[in-house]
């Protein structure tokens, strides 16, 4: 992008102030590689790189590439809002008799505890996270970063998905949906999801280095993902993730991008929203119609009489004075995080639009601020200790909103403090998880014989198996028979076995970071005739009861 005579340079040098900042809290979680950038009416007004993107040490470049998590979740809703206006889509929002509905997109689609809620969930509804489903990520997500399921199984298992609360009713975040959404969109176009978004939303904005089809995506200049340990060392996951257009999940985190194009994406965004403060227009004429969806607020994160927080599509909105980061890590390690945008008296309340996107190896956060014509990309390539993008994300924040609406901040945040205090919430997460755990031992109760207990297990999906084998005197899981996704068993209390790593490290190593407490514990059930034919697997808390996995073969030991 070229520098206009127009940019700000008041806010050029504010954001620059913020680089030793920057740099401070990156030591502090350990980020291994991070790529942040400001574009400001049209003008890169920040481009900077720190630490390394890949175990040859070399620094990532504005066209190094990152697979984005969840900021992948803007670019679906896009490409929706798209076919919405060709009429490829029947709207938004499903009409009384169905028409509309993702079940009259996918009439195979059909959940165990509520067989018309196909026929009730809209668009919306999906893209917003308020279909009141439980989000199961532990299904799809396996050890180092591994989807564990294929994508032919994505409506089943969507199906399976329980209700934990009325549909509208409250904002549960649920990956599956776009996944969901990804499967409609090829019903409707009869294409892949993945050339759709290239032909409705990467062309249009000359996005060349954005793409979440695998022959597209180049062998060099990728950033590789990292797991940091406690001791701050970078430990590899040793592959580029999958989560391509033909992989399941794909839509909810897979596509890849660099610095230089989200800036293009974000400015392009900016283009359409509401004029600047000074009434001008954002000048790009490179952008999409039909976007003014993705940034109405359409489910509740937060409802309160002193400010609202809402969702639109792939997208948070909240106006300032406001806490951000509750899509990402930081708010469960912080529990007072800092407020922002409350400067001097005559500072005016601003709307600002957010997202963060994490990965095992990866961690973003980009923020769009309307009123200034900015947007701020904040890019990682590890799960550090803590959200450093967010934190970064937010000093970058504080910056851009002191321009002279009452001046900066009278107090202005110092995100170091609460980067240690997320940092050393991060490195006690294993010894909680330990000390939870302990709490339901029972070394005494007898150890049911392993060779009971060897076989295989199917989930009703027939998407997962569990496979259990016994080596010497270990027992061991796997899972669809995936060398990478083998844990140890050991005993716990009566039927039930624990695979919870020794040490925090080799938990992170391996990728684990997303799992809670019950998630570690694996329970063998027996039917009336005393055999063992049942894995429960609570593989989330907020679901009404664990995952089963029925036996499907005879011990081998009887065999």
């Amino acid at each position: 992008m070229q520098e206009p005579a127009t940019a700000s340079m008041d806010m050029r040098h504010r954001v620059a102030e913020v680089v030793p900042q920057i740099a401070a809290l990156r030591q502090i979680g350990g980020t291994v590689g991070l790529s942040v950038g400001v574009v400001s009416h049209g003008s890169t007004i920040l481009d900077h790189h720190l630490g390394f993107a890949d175990t040859s040490g070399a620094v990532a470049n504005a066209s190094t590439r990152y697979t984005l998590g969840s900021l992948t979740k803007a670019f679906v809703s896009a490409t929706v809002a798209q076919l919405v206006d060709e009429d490829a889509l029947r709207g938004w929002d499903a009409g009384a008799d169905g028409d509309g509905s993702v079940g009259s997109y996918l009439p195979a689609l059909t959940f165990e505890d509520r067989p018309s809620l196909a026929q009730q969930l809209s668009l919306t509804d999906l893209l917003t996270h308020r279909t009141g489903l439980g989000r199961l990520d532990a299904l799809w997500l396996g050890a180092s970063g591994r989807t564990l399921v294929p994508k032919s199984a994505t409506v089943a298992l969507c199906g399976h998905l329980p209700s934990v609360a009325p549909v509208r009713s409250t904002w549960l975040y649920n990956n599956w949906m776009y996944a969901l959404v990804a499967e409609v969109m090829e019903r409707a176009t009869g294409q892949h999801w993945g050339e759709t978004l290239a032909a409705r939303v990467l062309q249009p904005l000359h996005l060349t280095q954005t793409t979440v089809i695998a022959s597209e995506i180049p062998d060099t200049n990728i950033a590789m993902p990292y797991m940091v340990l406690d001791d701050k060392t970078p430990s590899p996951l040793g592959h580029q993730l999958g989560l391509t257009q033909d992989e399941a999940m794909a839509a909810a985190g897979g596509v890849r991008s660099s610095l230089h194009d989200l800036l293009v994406w974000s400015d392009s965004l900016l283009a359409s929203l509401a004029k600047d403060e000074d009434g001008n227009e954002n000048k790009n004429e490179n952008k999409l119609t039909g976007l003014g969806p993705l940034f109405s607020g359409h489910s509740f994160l937060n409802s309160s009489v002193a400010n609202d927080e809402l969702y639109g599509f792939g997208f948070a909105k909240v106006t300032t004075p406001v806490t951000l980061g509750k899509i990402g890590f930081n708010p469960g390690l912080v529990p007072d995080m800092p407020v922002l945008g409350a400067g001097g008296k005559h500072t005016r309340s601003r709307t600002v639009f957010y997202h963060s996107g994490g990965l095992p190896g990866y961690n973003h956060c980009l923020i769009l601020v309307p009123h200034a014509q900015t947007a701020i990309v904040v890019l990682t390539n590890s799960i550090a200790q803590g959200d450093v993008a967010d934190w970064t994300a937010q000093a970058l924040l504080q910056a851009v909103l002191g321009d002279g609406n009452g001046g900066p901040a009278e107090q202005p945040v110092d995100f170091l403090p609460y980067a240690e205090r997320a940092a050393a919430a991060w490195r006690s997460t294993h010894q909680k998880l330990v000390d939870e755990l302990d709490k339901g031992r029972q070394p005494g109760t007898p150890e049911p014989a392993h060779a009971d207990l060897v076989g295989r297990y199917e989930h009703v999906t027939k998407a997962l198996f569990l496979e259990v084998s016994q080596t010497d005197d270990t027992l061991k899981f796997r899972v669809n028979d995936a060398p990478e996704q083998e844990h140890v068993l050991t005993h716990y209390a009566g039927n039930t076995f624990i695979f919870l790593p020794a040490t925090s490290d080799e938990r992170l190593r391996r990728g684990l970071f997303h799992y809670g407490a019950s998630a570690w514990l694996v329970e063998f059930r027996k039917d009336d005739r005393g055999r063992f034919t049942e894995i429960a697997w609570n593989l989330d808390n907020d679901t009404p009861a664990p995952e089963k996995f029925e036996r499907v073969e005879e011990p081998r030991s009887k065999l």
